[in-house]
């Protein structure tokens, strides 16, 4: 996969873009008051040696930022700390749900983002973070606030996939009901385990939020740390609510299986009246159409025994249904 970086620097009051350059990055660090974030987009391949010279990443964070699967975590470095979140993703139709993993590293003068695959949310701060001005510049604002906004804008992220969840359920709701077909509980199946993954997801990212309140000390300042308190807010709301969707499709799969079983008790019991209707029928048929040498009923024949069975049969058949219906099994 194609990697590509964003260089951006917040210095003597204005921020500039520049290229991904290893004496660049020192150049800029020098200064105690420049503020640095690196967005890496695709796999870290050699840009991993240059960020760990840079910022002196220890091999153990960068074999994390390689990791493809990993739960969400914060460990802490020689003067950073070592972030992972996760992003969220949902196909309604094909129920296709994914979570990308975002690697992030920050210091005191720096911020550094790593994702394999395109982070809407990433890419709408790196377009706020190019305005000039410092009161409504997260970066010139201190790179706690960064990493604030990074945060923020990937949680309220969550909030689209869980309304596609919600009416993925709704439409659920009314097929279980409707209609009972192999189609519609695979698709049961297919959210309900999208559901899960997302939840499994969402719980240990609810800890590593509030750890970073309590555990990174001067990287967020105490007056930085009611904006942190509010991501772990919305985190523990997107998990409550992943929560009683996981529950909302238990009970959902238990009506879909006990609307099954009544339609299939309902074939049944239709099937077993009509059997009924004519066990009584055969067996007058199969009475009068024994073969045996001397018949009553063919020797002393008038001319009407066979009118006279078909109305007995006939008879029989209707009281069967009075007493069906009367007892409410039709």
């Amino acid at each position: 996969m194609k990697n590509q970086a964003w260089v951006t620097v917040w210095q003597q009051g204005k921020v500039r873009e520049q290229r991904f350059a290893e004496d660049k990055l020192r150049e800029a660090l020098q200064d105690p008051t420049a503020r640095i974030w690196v967005d890496i987009e695709g796999e870290l391949g050699s840009m991993g040696s240059v960020l760990a010279r840079a910022f002196k990443l220890s091999r153990i964070t960068l074999e994390g930022i390689n990791e493809v699967r990993e739960r969400a975590k914060l460990v802490s470095g020689n003067g950073y700390f070592y972030l992972v979140m996760h992003g969220m993703s949902y196909t309604a139709g094909s129920s296709e749900t994914d979570a990308p993993k975002l690697d992030i590293a920050f210091g005191s003068q720096f911020l550094l983002t790593i994702h394999r695959e395109p982070l809407p949310s990433v890419a709408a701060l790196r377009a706020a973070v190019k305005t000039e001005k410092q009161e409504e510049n997260p970066l010139g604002r201190g790179i706690a606030i960064l990493l604030y906004e990074v945060l923020d804008t990937l949680v309220d992220a969550y909030y689209p996939v869980l309304d596609t969840l919600d009416d993925e359920i709704d439409t659920l709701e009314n097929q279980a009901i409707a209609a009972a077909s192999d189609e519609v509980q695979a698709h049961m199946f297919r959210v309900k385990r999208a559901v899960t993954l997302l939840r499994r997801v969402m719980n240990p990212q609810i800890e590593v939020v509030n750890a970073l309140i309590t555990r990174t000390g001067e990287l967020i300042p105490t007056e930085i740390e009611p904006y942190f308190s509010d991501v772990h807010d919305h985190l523990i709301r997107c998990f409550e609510i992943l929560d009683s969707y996981r529950d909302l499709m238990s009970s959902l799969l238990d009506v879909y299986l006990t609307t099954v079983s009544n339609r299939l008790n309902q074939v049944m019991k239709q099937m077993t009246i009509i059997a009924t209707i004519f066990m009584p029928i055969t067996f007058i048929t199969g009475v009068f159409g024994m073969n045996f040498g001397h018949s009553p009923q063919v020797e002393h024949d008038f001319g009407g025994l066979f009118w006279v069975a078909l109305l007995v049969m006939a008879a029989i058949t209707i009281i069967q249904i009075w007493i069906f219906r009367r007892r409410g099994w039709l």
